[in-house]
């Protein structure tokens, strides 16, 4: 295994939780197909199993994990046709949440008490969470898993482990005043010595679940429903759009590699533009009366 660098995310880590997300997914298709022979799975079959997520996009998570099963069982001539190839998965709805700046405050506030209206031990440091996932603007995964190590005077260099096997870009986000102040917080709030910014009471890093679980409770606490720790990213760099930024410059602070992935995290605080045009309905012609003939030399007889 290569060496570990210094100053990334800690990539055993994140390759450790990745495996133990996978095996989650494969748990659930090898119960779904424990009673079928390879040779007998069609695509009927498939379908039928990730219709069970329509419209969500854990059917698209399963789909592509069938679809690299069964291409790795066509390169071994185990089967002759790659049963998922033809199941077609409707796309989820582009998501449209913004979190307002009042949904973000009660969320954050909560954080701090319990559901049983106590103090709680790991309000604060997910607080810290919070303010700089929304402040270096990049995915959870990178923000969780951030070392001291990766910052210094120059600012925080971020090299997306979604995207190093493709693109493999990275980005420095410079240290604001804002987020001097985060970090700081960050330091006090450590209960020991931690290679992690974001740390719990043993100095570890937080998980996905655990610390998306701490979010979801505060966010029911504040009555809030419909919004999640991925839309804080979208509307930092919505925030940043409203404020002048040019879509390239977003692009840039996002690590992506092209304006379509970008404009996807776009949304707007706004209210729609309001129509100024009228139309009335159309009017209502009436029938003209027919025209009778009237033979020559007199008036027409009455039969």
């Amino acid at each position: 295994m290569p060496a570990l660098r210094a100053g990334h995310p800690d990539h055993l880590t994140i390759w450790r939780r990745g495996t133990q997300a996978l095996l989650s997914v494969y748990g659930v298709i090898e119960h779904a197909f424990a009673d079928f022979d390879l040779e007998q799975i069609h695509t009927a079959d498939v379908a039928l199993f990730v219709d069970q997520w329509e419209g969500r996009r854990s059917a698209q998570t399963y789909r592509a994990h069938l679809m690299k099963f069964f291409r790795w069982c066509l390169r071994k001539r185990l089967i002759e046709h790659n049963p998922a190839s033809d199941v077609e998965i409707e796309k989820p709805p582009k998501r449209t949440v913004v979190i307002t700046n009042e949904q973000y405050h009660k969320i954050r506030d909560q954080l701090l008490v319990g559901d049983d209206g106590k103090p709680t031990r790991t309000g604060a440091m997910v607080q810290v969470y919070m303010d700089l996932l929304f402040l270096v603007y990049q995915r959870g995964t990178e923000v969780r898993l951030l070392k001291w190590s990766a910052i210094s005077d120059e600012g925080i260099v971020f090299k997306p482990t979604k995207t190093q096997r493709s693109s493999g870009k990275a980005v420095r986000i410079p240290l604001t005043d804002d987020i001097r102040a985060v970090l700081a917080s960050a330091r006090a709030l450590a209960k020991c010595r931690s290679d992690y910014v974001i740390s719990n009471e043993e100095g570890k890093s937080y998980t996905a679940h655990g610390i998306a679980t701490l979010f979801n409770r505060a966010r029911a606490r504040a009555g809030i429903t419909g919004v999640t720790l991925k839309d804080i990213r979208a509307t930092a760099a919505s925030t940043a759009k409203e404020s002048g930024f040019s879509e390239e410059q977003i692009k840039v602070g996002l690590a992506h590699t092209d304006l379509k992935s970008t404009r996807d995290y776009l949304r707007t605080h706004e209210a729609p533009p309001v129509s100024e045009i009228v139309v009335k309905l159309p009017a209502k012609i009436l029938a003209e009366p027919a025209n009778i003939a009237v033979p020559k030399g007199g008036r027409r007889k009455r039969k």
